[in-house]
């Protein structure tokens, strides 16, 4: 016999409270699989490619055969990521301690003004990139590329984004046994699911452009 009413909302719910504390507590064993440095990015973009699922309505995916199979898979390109992420903020806090020396300069407001837009950059790299990287397949630099492009096209959603992820953190700093359950994971699906709003909006217009083009080329074809 099937559950109704209030039981069947309560088994729903449980059923997704246990499976955004599972994923969450894979990245979290991930991340220290891969000693931190080597594990977090790969975890990170796992994590993606499982909220992806979820976000295409694929909710019976078995979460940790998933999880295994794109941190393997993405393990090369995380590092690589996680690299060029840390080498770029490394580069922009020194820009900002020498920019901080120079300030009682007629360049500081330009110098400021380069960091400033540099920062943004950074975190519409660092906030995108792991959703472009679940969403599409292409080479290295074109995930940067993407990851960018997007965040800044889509800047709505980027900014839709961050709100929601001061809001989880901001919870989980004021209850701290969130972050070993809930944080990661429920960011990560957020994230996506803002990322991919951006993605429909994009290839809505690639579709509207495409036919203008086509109508066009018949106009002339018959013209």
């Amino acid at each position: 016999m099937g559950l109704s009413g209030i039981w069947a909302g309560f088994y729903k719910w449980s059923v997704w409270i246990t499976r955004f504390a599972w994923l969450n507590l894979l990245f979290i064993g991930f991340t220290l699989v891969g000693f931190v440095l080597f594990g977090w990015m790969p975890a990170l973009l796992a994590t993606f490619a499982v909220v992806r699922k979820w976000i295409q309505k694929d909710y019976d995916i078995p979460i940790f055969q998933t999880f295994l199979f794109h941190f393997k898979k993405s393990f090369l390109h995380g590092n690589l990521f996680a690299l060029l992420l840390i080498v770029a903020g490394y580069i922009l806090s020194i820009y900002l301690k020498y920019t901080g020396l120079m300030y009682n300069s007629s360049f500081y407001p330009i110098l400021f003004g380069l960091f400033f837009i540099a920062l943004v950059l950074y975190v519409m790299l660092f906030l995108n990139l792991p959703a472009v990287y679940a969403h599409y397949q292409l080479s290295f630099w074109q995930y940067i590329r993407y990851a960018l492009s997007i965040g800044v096209v889509n800047l709505h959603f980027s900014i839709s984004a961050l709100t929601v992820l001061a809001i989880i953190y901001y919870i989980s700093m004021k209850t701290p046994l969130l972050i070993f359950f809930f944080t990661f994971s429920t960011s990560a699906y957020f994230v996506m699911l803002f990322a991919n709003l951006g993605f429909i909006q994009l290839w809505r217009k690639k579709e509207k452009a495409l036919q203008r083009e086509q109508a066009s080329i018949s106009s002339t074809e018959t013209g």
